[in-house]
């Protein structure tokens, strides 16, 4: 049985791309941050930096993403001091769906453990804190199949509801894909089985997204 959901289970991601440099006794530290929904789009991003940035000293990471892939790399810095920093930037703002990559370019002057850690965590932390974030939440994807008769009466409901339809296709009825919210989701289809009189199937699809 599906329940129902509650703000815990809403997500914080970022939207776009950001930047942010900072600079400590010659070395540069480059903050980027990158949306990113699974490992696979971390990778591409973190490959691309580093074709970009292929003369820096180290490529720093941390992602975490909603599906559960998470990962992060000192890339060579001495264990502690960078990857893990990074992930607690993303820890810190309660945010998935992101990749926070540091590229450092050394500027002769060794920090030390202690100082090198906080210039990661400060760039990381400067560069999620200026960018774009939104709240997602939980929600399915369904499909609904009705009678030609019950089209505007549908549509009018799913329009109160800001509900999004993806795809439309047509037989002896009508059937639309859609995407509910999941702590609407029984109200949904109640009130659209009662709509259409019981002639309504309504198919939740398995997985969850957020939007």
């Amino acid at each position: 049985m599906l329940q129902s959901s509650n703000s815990s289970q809403q997500i914080t991601i970022v939207e776009g791309f950001n930047e942010y440099i900072f600079k400590e006794k010659g070395s540069v530290f480059i903050g980027q941050v990158f949306p990113s929904t699974d490992s696979t789009e971390a990778k591409n991003s973190l490959n691309n930096v580093k074709k970009k940035y292929y003369d820096a000293s180290h490529h720093c990471y941390a992602f975490k993403c909603s599906n559960g892939d998470s990962k992060f790399s000192d890339d060579g810095e001495p264990q502690g001091s960078a990857g893990i920093r990074l992930l607690n930037a993303i820890t810190h703002f309660n945010l998935t769906n992101v990749l926070v990559v540091v590229i450092r370019y050394f500027g002769g002057t060794k920090l030390g453990i202690g100082p090198l850690g906080k210039a990661y965590y400060f760039t990381a932390l400067e560069t999620l804190d200026g960018s774009s974030k939104v709240v997602k939440y939980p929600a399915q994807k369904v499909t609904l199949t009705f009678s030609f008769e019950m089209v505007n009466a549908v549509y009018k409901h799913l329009a109160e509801h800001e509900i999004k339809i993806t795809g439309t296709s047509y037989s002896d009825n009508i059937s639309l894909s859609v995407v509910i919210r999941v702590e609407i989701l029984e109200m949904i289809k109640k009130t659209l089985t009662t709509i259409t009189s019981g002639q309504l199937e309504f198919v939740v699809k398995p997985g969850m997204v957020f939007i």
